[in-house]
């Protein structure tokens, strides 16, 4: 990921246009009768908000809080009416086009937890708390949806790509500008144990130059391994060709992950994030393993965009963070 530097000029277009659009927003900001938890970030992708949602979501859940989790459905194919029940805490009612991939990662992973979309999060929350009683509701990726009043706004923030580049789409990765992350009250700062401890200490010294006394935490990622839905052992990649597909924010570090694990990249198809497979896609891979006598890799979040009796390899990450009872404490702060 690097910054096209040409498309600097544009930059000053985009921030001027969002500077606009948040101002517009947050003069028609609605408020639920119910507490609302933000979990986004301020660059493009790679930050892991997904598995930082199912983290927090099952940390809330443990404690016996009736919580919903919704989410616009980024990229979906098929958009559909209003109010999509993804999940309603029993089961998945909505096909993974009509959802869209991370919503339907999101409600397969949750057990007890209903999953919405809705390009309203405030009419999603309505429903939310009609139908389903939710006292708590997750935003995922909600930090730039100011227009819904939030209780706790929690950015992630990549380790080995904090700031974008410090520069603004489209130029860079940056969503809106690193001292915007002040709106924050709690910062997670994900691949820690990817980089050197002056790289966290330079993240933190960012941090703290726009938030004063900053709640901080610390996240990893955990990996394992499916075949047809069943756990393999991670060693066992250490003898395989693997052909590896993926469509999302940062291929590179799905790389990295696998020459840790000792695996054997023959080729790594990398189409856009979010991109669905179509037949011919599915059809190449399969041509390519028989013709290179390799197996299948691919994401947990790819996958849901693979057709169910796809035969590879699906590697999950989850997040990981050391400090969790404290989280839960800085939460309880925010949520009563």
């Amino acid at each position: 990921m690097k910054p096209l530097k040409i498309l600097f000029p544009l930059s000053f277009v985009y921030l001027f246009m969002f500077n606009i659009s948040q101002q517009l927003r947050r003069k028609k900001q609605k408020k639920l009768h119910c507490k609302v938890i933000s979990v986004g970030n301020i660059t493009v992708g790679g930050t892991g908000k997904t598995p930082t949602v199912i983290f927090l979501a099952n940390i809330l859940k443990d404690e016996g809080k009736k919580i919903c989790v919704i989410s616009r459905g980024y990229k979906r194919p098929f958009a559909g009416p209003t109010n999509n029940v993804v999940s309603n805490g029993h089961r998945i009612v909505l096909g993974k086009k009509l959802s869209g991939d991370e919503p339907y990662l999101i409600a397969k992973t949750l057990k007890d937890v209903p999953v919405l979309v809705d390009k309203s999060r405030y009419r999603a929350g309505l429903y939310a708390i009609k139908n389903f009683g939710s006292r708590i509701i997750i935003l995922d990726d909600g930090f730039q949806h100011v227009n819904l009043y939030r209780n706790l706004d929690i950015v992630c923030i990549n380790a080995l790509n904090p700031f974008g580049d410090n520069m603004l789409l489209p130029a860079g990765y940056l969503r809106e500008p690193v001292k915007n992350i002040n709106r924050a009250d709690i910062f997670i700062i994900t691949r820690c144990d990817r980089v050197p401890k002056e790289t966290i200490f330079s993240i933190e010294n960012t941090i703290c130059r726009y938030k004063k006394n900053p709640k901080i935490f610390y996240a990893f990622f955990s990996k394992k391994v499916f075949y047809k839905n069943e756990e393999i052992d991670i060693a066992s990649f250490k003898e395989k060709n693997l052909i590896v597909v993926s469509g999302i924010a940062v291929p590179e570090d799905l790389d990295i992950t696998l020459k840790e694990l000792g695996a054997k990249i023959l080729f790594h198809k990398k189409y856009p994030d979010h991109y669905y497979f179509k037949e011919k896609d599915t059809q190449n891979l399969l041509h390519s393993a028989a013709e290179f006598q390799a197996a299948i890799l691919t994401t947990s979040k790819d996958a849901s965009r693979l057709p169910e009796d796809f035969p590879c390899y699906v590697i999950d990450v989850s997040v990981e963070i050391k400090e969790k009872d404290e989280l839960r404490k800085a939460m309880e702060k925010y949520l009563g």
